[in-house]
């Protein structure tokens, strides 16, 4: 499997022995699949099902399908001669000289001027009209969508390449960190001590048998409890997991762009709590690397179908 990118640009061209097709389709960022297809107005009953053959290759973004239809015969369109209703003219005009001899024949431009007597070539029945399009509108557009999803597929490569990247960053933060857990650890202990033994000398002047009050090992044990619930083991573990699920779904699943969204929050839950929980210099130096690689994969990933 392979990461496509939303952003993509395609088009082809179809000729028949009259009509020259074109379709252009550029795709654009978005949360969900958005289509939009300018086709001309006599074949605006074809949207439906066109949307359902780009709806069948892409599964998300901004979808703009443009159409253009000429005609490479340039006389095509030219209007013609309506034989019947110029006949039925030439027949009034007749039956008026009868009734008014005096009346003058009409001239070929006064009977190219009355209703009906021109025809435009494109005057067809609207079903016949879309029938001898249909078959190639469809042709042209599935030409330009294989150009799309080649350009797709090939930024979705590079993106990628730079996703994996961004993960071995924040892998190798992680792992800066979890080197120097115990430290941390044992570093947070002392200073918990440091500072209860600074309190208890001040009370002890004003309650000299605190200690019997209090055991040495009662406090002791409380501040392993406030030095365990600083242990940032758990968030570490997790962001590992995470990780390893992004490079997992980026190597075997389709459609990834809201998953990996999803991770890339998850992440940087992790690692907010993690610097929440730590503010020592070197801890909050790798935390913020943290959060700037993971804002760069959400960055990439919003380009992800």
């Amino acid at each position: 499997m392979s990461l496509k990118s939303m952003t993509a640009f395609g088009s082809a061209e179809l000729s028949t022995a009259n009509t020259q097709y074109r379709c252009e389709i550029r795709t654009l960022n978005s949360r969900f699949c958005d289509i939009s297809i300018k086709l001309p107005r006599s074949l605006l009953s074809l949207e439906p099902q066109l949307l359902a053959l780009v709806k069948s290759h892409l599964q998300r973004g901004k979808v703009d399908v443009f159409f253009d239809l000429s005609q490479l015969d340039k006389a095509a369109h030219l209007p013609r001669l309506n034989e019947a209703a110029i006949k039925h003219y030439l027949g009034l005009a007749e039956e008026l000289r009868e009734i008014h001899p005096s009346l003058t024949p009409l001239s070929q431009y006064e009977v190219m001027r009355f209703e009906g007597a021109m025809d435009s070539a494109g005057s067809v029945p609207g079903d016949i009209y879309i029938a001898s399009h249909e078959e190639n509108i469809r042709k042209v557009m599935e030409l330009a969508l294989a150009q799309v999803n080649k350009q797709r597929a090939s930024e979705g490569a590079v993106l990628q390449t730079a996703l994996v990247k961004l993960v071995d960053a924040v892998n190798s933060d992680r792992e800066a960190i979890l080197a120097k857990r115990e430290t941390i650890q044992a570093a947070l202990f002392e200073t918990y001590k440091k500072r209860l033994d600074r309190l208890l000398g001040l009370v002890d002047e004003s309650v000299p048998d605190l200690s019997k009050i209090i055991p040495d090992d009662r406090l002791l044990s409380e501040l392993a409890i406030l030095t365990d619930r600083a242990d940032i083991e758990e968030e570490l573990t997790r962001l590992k997991a995470h990780e390893d699920e992004f490079l997992r779904i980026m190597e075997t699943e389709d459609e990834s762009g809201r998953k990996l969204d999803f991770l890339c929050q998850e992440m940087h839950r992790e690692v907010n709590t993690i610097s929440n929980k730590l503010t020592q210099l070197d801890v909050a130096t790798h935390s913020l690397t943290l959060k700037q690689n993971i804002e760069r994969l959400k960055q990439q990933v919003q380009n992800i179908e």
